[in-house]
């Protein structure tokens, strides 16, 4: 058996990314920390923590924080007796903001009330939402990466299908000639706020066009930056289950209607859960087989 003390030094210092930090938190010396972590590892025969600036888990270390938070959270359920339970249990999920856009809360509200759970969705990036795993801040994420982490299960959701768009009359007037790099380089688009998005990412990727290139709106939350493609802002990158209607009334046009954009998309989680957490996972899995394209 794991000494808890050493567990909870190892997983302070991966959260405060130095034993300082990790010292200051837990009110005792760095030293202490030093010792705590030097017999865990002895206890564990291996290496767990790359001494960098920020300290960061070997593949031994997430793997043993993976299982520790698994056995924290089964530990919870058994003394909260969920069999008995009455009282509502919160969950936090990693989600990207675009699955929010699509209609994700609603086909998950059976599987809350059924297993009395409370809903916080940490929404970031599909491509940053891995992060809030690794540091056990989540049950579960919506993730951009195939390969499971340690300890964890990964199931493929299927693709995210994006269209370009913009309003009739914003089209006519900065793609009267078609989309090109000149065209693109001169009208104002709406991206989302990160530095790695995935508009900025196409811009840079099929037209080398780098940030600071081209003038955009920032605007972190789908809803707000679909609505400012209607409203003729600027030019968008959305999702093309969001788009629809909108497309079919004539509100926004596809600028390149040949070439959707297919982010493929991965639910992961640990691998052991509790039967709430499986229930929930399987609502979501029901979502996307709904609302993504399956590969055939």
């Amino acid at each position: 058996m794991f000494d808890y003390k050493q567990l909870e030094a190892l997983e302070m210092i991966v959260l405060a990314g130095s034993f300082d930090g990790a010292a200051r938190r837990l009110h005792l010396t760095q030293s202490a920390i030093s010792q705590r972590i030097r017999q865990l590892e002895e206890r564990f025969g291996g290496v767990l923590l790359v001494r960098e600036n920020p300290v960061r888990p070997t593949p031994a270390g997430e793997s043993l924080l993976a299982h520790v938070r698994q056995v924290r959270r089964l530990e919870a359920e058994i003394e909260a007796g969920e069999a008995e339970r009455t009282g509502w249990v919160p969950v936090r999920i990693g989600i990207n903001a675009d699955s929010l856009a699509i209609g994700l809360v609603p086909s998950l509200a059976a599987t809350l009330v059924e297993e009395r759970l409370l809903l916080e969705c940490v929404v970031d990036d599909e491509s940053y939402t891995l992060g809030l795993l690794k540091a056990g801040e989540v049950v579960g994420c919506i993730s951009t990466q195939a390969d499971a982490l340690p300890g964890c299960s990964v199931e493929a959701l299927g693709s995210m299908t994006y269209v370009f768009v913009a309003s009739p009359g914003f089209a006519a007037h900065w793609f009267a000639a078609g989309v090109s790099r000149e065209s693109l380089a001169a009208a104002p688009a709406a991206v989302s706020g990160r530095p790695d998005s995935l508009h900025r990412r196409w811009l840079r990727e099929h037209f080398k066009l780098e940030e600071g290139a081209y003038p955009c709106h920032v605007i972190p939350e789908s809803h707000a930056l679909f609505s400012a493609a209607l409203s003729g802002m600027g030019c968008a990158i959305v999702p093309k289950h969001q788009a629809l209607t909108a497309l079919e009334r004539g509100d926004l046009v596809m600028l390149i209607a040949d070439d959707p954009i297919a982010v493929p998309l991965y639910w992961q989680h640990p691998a052991r859960q509790s039967s709430a957490e499986a229930k929930l996972g399987q609502a979501l899995l029901a979502f996307a087989r709904k609302q993504l394209v399956q590969p055939v």
